[in-house]
């Protein structure tokens, strides 16, 4: 049994790893989409986008272990926080942490991609635990639901965008070297022990 978890956490680990990219691409895509569907004008409806306040609110248990993984991540990584909040601006709920300040480049990138592979990992964990535990029919609709609310979170923000610029403002000349570096070591990565054509 405990070789069979320790083959299953090696495998989704890779499979994380692996799928992290286009998983990215695709919930980003969506959710942009969704995004601009929303009202124009500020304060001509509350609710500026019901279907993402509908979303926001069904998905809220996989946003909040979206965040709690980022925020351990950031713990791990060093950045320091200044708090985790949240707000319902349009009827939309939205889970965020602020940092006190825009760590080094290098340090940001490989934080915020490994807060995706890790939920990316938590999401194929909650999909196959089912199978493996053999849950009833009630346990594995609540792992596949959390699963989903999970991977809908697993998407570019405009605040991560936001915090990144800031970081290479600080940092000109070796925040874009880091950035270079770090994004083509990721690749490389992939070319290397994944064989994944990037």
């Amino acid at each position: 049994m405990q070789t069979d978890i320790v083959a299953l956490v090696t495998a989704n680990l890779y499979f994380a790893f692996q799928w992290t990219p286009p998983i990215l691409g695709v919930v980003t895509v969506l959710r942009g989409l969704l995004l601009l569907k929303g009202q124009k004008r500020e304060f001509e409806d509350w609710f500026r986008n019901p279907l993402m306040t509908f979303l926001s609110v069904v998905f809220l248990p996989g946003t909040l272990i979206y965040t709690g993984i980022r925020y351990v991540v950031s713990r791990i990584a060093g950045i320091k926080i200044a708090r985790v909040g949240g707000s319902t601006t349009y009827g939309e709920l939205n889970m965020f942490i602020e940092v006190e300040k825009p760590p080094r480049v290098s340090i940001l990138i490989i934080a915020l991609y490994s807060n995706v592979v890790l939920s990316v990992f938590v999401a194929l964990t909650l999909l196959v635990l089912p199978f493996v535990l053999i849950l009833d029919l009630a346990w594995t609709a609540i792992c596949l639901y959390v699963a989903i609310g999970v991977f809908y979170n697993c998407s570019l923000r405009s605040g991560e965008a936001g915090l990144v610029m800031s970081s290479l403002r600080e940092r000109p000349r070796s925040g874009a070297i880091e950035l270079v570096v770090v994004v083509a070591g990721i690749m490389l990565l992939y070319w290397q022990m994944m064989g994944v054509v990037v």
